[in-house]
Formats: structure tokens, sequence, C-alpha cells
């Protein structure tokens, strides 16, 4: 698969990912609300803001939301390569999405949520998850470990925010977050936080799901990470942050939604994934393809 990590090697096949993550202050009609614009890779932020502080912690010790692992700023205190090794396994080579790939990664995600988080394992319908599309894939693993973890959910995929992940997909970085913050998407509502992540050479938006939550730390994937000792979990805390609450919104209406894109021919490591999480104050998205409601009910998640 050809991947390689942006800073030190590893040991094993090398796989590379990033994610956006900085704050900044938007200020909306008399309140105050954190963005997060910028990730991981700092130099890529231009002073656009500061990396939250991020506590790890080991294993016999992890602070536990009502026994549902572990959040923002607390961290795993380290990463785990995954067991079994669906990177190197024939059944995933080449980006391939089939049950027999899917079925390793989630053995590995379940041993990962085990080691790290004492947690349970993640549980679907996995044929009907099969026949969703990659950005669907990448919507529905996000709210997984999300609602896992006590956290609320995204509640649709926007058309406007999937463009902007599309396009990063293709161009093989990180969306481009600048340009959404302050302003809306269609029905109204207004974007106050956003933050992304993209990653390539997972095979998969499962297989990129591990590579952002387990294997994002101090050696594991990001190079980043390893090269610099800080930006570390960049990417698994966008997936699991608070993009606002009601009370940052004068209308108090407040939710979160994503945007998901994925190249899966042309590109050097075989794959591209991103996804795109945006905090939105006032009317919910009017351009909503995909939502957790409907994907709930396919799955058959509780």
């Amino acid at each position: 698969m050809g991947a390689k990590v942006l800073g030190s090697g590893l040991a094993g096949p090398w796989r590379r990912f990033r994610s956006a993550v900085g704050v900044a202050v938007l200020v909306i009609a008399g309140v105050v609300g954190s963005t997060s614009v910028g990730a991981a890779a700092l130099p890529l932020l231009r002073g656009e803001g500061v990396l939250p502080h991020h506590d790890s912690v080991g294993a016999a010790a992890l602070p536990l939301l009502r026994g549902r692992g572990v959040l923002p700023p607390h961290n795993p205190g380290r990463s785990l390569y995954p067991r079994p090794d669906f990177l190197d396994a024939r059944a995933c080579q080449g980006g391939k999405d089939t049950a027999a790939c899917n079925q390793l990664v989630l053995a590995a995600v379940s041993s990962a949520r085990r080691g790290l988080e004492r947690m349970g394992p993640m549980r679907f319908n996995l044929a009907a998850y099969l026949r969703l599309s990659r950005d669907e894939q990448l919507f529905v693993t996000v709210n997984i470990e999300r609602v896992a973890r006590g956290l609320p959910p995204a509640t649709a995929l926007s058309r406007r925010l999937d463009a902007i992940a599309q396009q990063a997909a293709r161009a093989g970085r990180d969306p481009s977050l600048g340009r959404l913050l302050g302003s809306r998407l269609a029905g109204g509502g207004l974007v106050i936080r956003a933050g992304g992540n993209w990653a390539s050479g997972y095979d998969n938006p499962l297989g990129s799901d591990y590579g952002w939550m387990y294997y994002d730390g101090p050696g594991g994937g990001d190079g980043y990470c390893n090269a610099t000792g800080t930006g570390c979990w960049g990417h698994r805390d966008n997936i699991l942050a608070r993009y606002g609450s009601p009370s940052q919104c004068p209308s108090h209406r407040f939710e979160t939604v994503m945007g998901a894109g994925f190249v899966g021919r042309g590109v050097a490591d075989g794959d591209s994934e991103t996804e795109l999480l945006v905090g939105l104050c006032g009317p919910p998205a009017a351009d909503t393809v995909f939502t957790w409601k409907k994907a709930k009910h396919l799955l058959k998640i509780g």
C-alpha cells in the first residue's frame, strides 16, 4: 500500500494521517464560543490558534464517563498497533471494504477499546453497514464512537460539508475550515466551531477510524506526534470534541453536523478519507443527505 508517515519512521507498515485542530473565538450576538480551526500538524495552523492541552493516562487509571471510555482533554497513554493486523491482511489490501476486511478491523477496534479504555466492542449490523456509501460509513463510525462515550451524535451529513470534505479527500489533505467559521449552511444555521481529519492508507472508513481513534498517540501512525511529541491524539480529539451547546446560541438551538469524503482510486496510498464536524447554531441544516436517525434504523443500533 506504499503509504508514508509524516515525520519519523515506525515499525511495520506506515500510514499517514493529519487532523485540523486549533482554538479561535467566535462572538455571536454577545455569545462567545470556542472554535476549532486547525490540526495535529501544527505548522499548518500558521499561528491561527494553539493546541489544547492533552493529558495522557495509563490504562490502570483511566478517567471514565459512566464507564464509557476516555474523553478529551484526557487520552490513552499509548497507541496500539492493530491486532489482528488488518493493515497487512490480504483481505484488506488494495482498499477493500468487504465483510472479511471489516470483520478484521472490528476485531482490532474491540481489542483496542478493551486494552486502552476498558470498553466493550463496537457493534452494528455489518451487512447493512456495507451497503452504505463510504461517506455514510465515515458518518456512522464517528457517531458510534461518540455515543459509546456518552457524547451527542452528529445529527446528519450536510451536502455542503460533504463537498468540502470530498475536495480535501481528492487533494489528500485536511478539509478547509477557515471559511466555514461564521458562515451559514443551507437553512440558515451559523457555524460556530469546526474540526476535520484526513487519513490515507487505512483501506476503508472503519480502518481510518482505527487510525484516528486508537493509533494516533505516541508510537502510532501520526508522524508529527512521533517527531515532535506534540499534537498527539488530535484526530481522536476531533472525533470526540464538543462543538458547542444550546447555551452558546442566541436561539438556544444547536446541533453537530458532518461532512465526509472518500477517494478509492488515483491516490498515492490507495485510499483517502476525510471527515468534517461542525457546531451549528440556529435552524438545522436544510441540505442533509443522510441522518443518524436513519443510520440507527438501518444498522439496528439501539
